[in-house]
């Protein structure tokens, strides 16, 4: 029984492990695309959404749109075109 527990908090640390989150509550990457990959991606749009001074409410999509026109896979690639 006390190895089901540990097999679940395993796999549930790994997951973790494998996404990066930036400021706005964003979520990058998955089992099969790790987030730490996309640390670069995340500096430089974080940076660019300072630098454009975007307004508060819209940052978390400004910062989805910017990862996603930088190459990083996401959830709903559709909200981000246009």
């Amino acid at each position: 029984m006390k190895i089901g527990y540990v097999f679940v908090a395993v796999v549930l640390g790994a997951c973790g492990v494998a996404s990066i989150s930036d400021r706005y509550g964003n979520q990058y990457g998955d089992w099969y695309n790790p987030g730490g990959e996309f640390r670069w991606q995340l500096d430089l749009c974080e940076r660019q959404i300072e630098a454009q001074a975007t307004p508060p409410a819209e940052r978390r999509l400004a910062m989805r749109r910017c990862m996603y026109a930088h190459g990083v896979p996401i959830d709903d690639a559709q909200r981000c075109r246009g």
